[in-house]
């Protein structure tokens, strides 16, 4: 990796610089190319505007075409003895003198071309010369030699400076990397240690300086690393438990629904078999339709949001006992309600959802015609406590903490009609969340369950 790390960074770092070289370069030469453009332009122009000037005053002494003509030439003589100390060529021609046609356009602005042969540079323009001597070409040349071999020197100067400064940033960018990637090698070989499952794996600390903090922090990871993974084994265990749980919830409804149905189909019964057979299959789908409304709700209740509310404890009350009291008639049993607060907040049909799961729990737990059931409400230290109590067979400590666990059942041989489908509790677990509320559960074997959620909503 470090010298993968060491190549890429310093092919980025040549990139980079080239390409800087490379615009400062193009730079330098449009820069030249145009001052060098305008300059000539400019001479051009200035050297045109004095020649028709003198043409004017030649054509003033009214000489016939052969004088016109050789004081003309004399005249641009002076001009070139003139302007080649300043390394400009001229030439004014006469193009009715030419023998082949050339077509009117190309005269009716200057040209302007760059030139370069065997290392001489030349700027050429060639242009007609204004009305009334347009039937004149003046073509002027500039060596630009000079100018062009200074601007080479110096890019090949830049060029040399460059590569220069490119190795040595290569030397030092490798010894910067080398101190770089030297903890990262002891980090890399105790990741690889712990990848390989020694997740007791630890870099010894030492000092205060940069790889020691790298050194802590990694030991910090590794540690919540060891932690996440048993998280992650026991959340993987309980989602088979799950699993395993929900199968067997359903596999047994289903295979009863089946019979029922094969016996109706292939066997000639009476009234009274048939209402008692279909009574039966609908009991078993209306444990399918529980146990799916059941999840639906705990879906819903993962991230819900509830509409909190005030809501009267003893209109609470009230709703529960009427609700429960065909059940606790037909259990023999009896409900006492307590309430030393009037109002508490929170969203009223899920806090009645769960004190209803909590009294079919412990109705479920009671003896038949011996249960006693107390529902609470009361303050302590300042938040509000709802409790359900009862005086039934209790749960071992073993079970206790895995009572919120869906499907899971104490007494794996109660039926279902007693017992439900073991989702109470933990849908019971799910609303105390949404709430902001703590469920716990107090147990003895033999003499009963209390069970208290204590909102932290006053």
């Amino acid at each position: 990796m470090r010298l993968r790390t060491f190549f890429y960074t310093y092919v980025l770092f040549l990139a980079i610089l080239f390409i800087s070289v490379g615009t400062v370069s193009a730079y330098m030469t449009n820069n030249q190319a145009n001052m060098l453009r305008e300059k000539s332009t400019r001479e051009y122009q200035t050297i045109v505007t004095s020649i028709v000037r003198d043409m004017v005053l030649l054509e003033n002494r009214n000489l016939d075409f052969q004088g016109f003509s050789m004081a003309l030439d004399e005249l641009m003589n002076n001009y070139t003895i003139n302007y080649r100390r300043y390394n400009i060529e001229l030439a004014l021609i006469n193009t009715l003198l030419l023998d082949d046609e050339m077509p009117s356009e190309i005269y009716e602005n200057p040209m302007l071309l760059f030139q370069s042969e065997d290392g001489i540079h030349h700027i050429l323009i060639s242009g007609a010369l204004p009305e009334p001597f347009q039937v004149y070409r003046l073509y002027y040349q500039l060596d630009i030699t000079e100018e062009i071999t200074s601007t080479e020197q110096i890019r090949q100067i830049i060029l040399a400076i460059s590569i220069g400064f490119s190795i040595l940033a290569a030397i030092a960018l490798y010894f910067i990397l080398r101190s770089i990637f030297k903890p990262l090698a002891i980090v890399a070989e105790a990741s690889r240690s712990i990848a390989d499952g020694q997740y007791q794996e630890r870099i010894e600390v030492k000092g205060k300086h940069e790889v020691a903090k790298v050194a802590s922090a990694f030991n910090q990871m590794a540690d919540q690393v060891e932690g996440h993974i048993k998280l992650l084994e026991e959340e993987s265990e309980r989602k088979q438990q799950f699993v395993d749980n929900f199968a067997h919830e359903i596999r047994t409804p289903l295979t009863s629904i089946f019979g029922y149905a094969e016996y109706l189909q292939k066997t000639s019964i009476n009234e009274n078999e048939l209402i008692e057979s279909t009574g039966h299959i609908m009991n078993e789908s209306a444990h399918i339709g529980m146990i799916a409304n059941s999840l639906l709700e705990l879906a819903v209740l993962r991230d819900y949001v509830p509409k909190i509310e005030r809501i009267s404890i003893s209109e609470l009350f009230t709703e529960i006992r009427q609700t429960l009291s065909v059940a606790l008639r037909n259990k023999g049993a009896r409900l006492y309600c307590e309430h030393k607060v009037d109002y508490m907040e929170g969203q009223a049909d899920l806090i009645r959802m769960l004190i209803l799961n909590l009294c079919k729990n412990a109705l479920a737990a009671s003896t038949l015609n011996e249960g006693e059931i107390l529902l609470q409400a009361y303050q302590k230290d300042g938040r509000t406590v709802l409790s359900v109590t009862d005086k039934g067979c209790g749960i071992s400590k073993e079970n206790i903490q895995r009572l919120t666990e869906p499907f899971y059942r104490v007494d794996k041989g109660r039926s279902r009609a007693e017992s439900g489908a073991g989702l109470g509790l933990t849908l019971c677990k799910q609303i105390a969340d949404v709430h902001n509320a703590k469920l716990y559960i107090e147990s003895k074997v033999g003499v009963g369950t209390r069970v208290s959620v204590v909102f932290t909503i006053s």
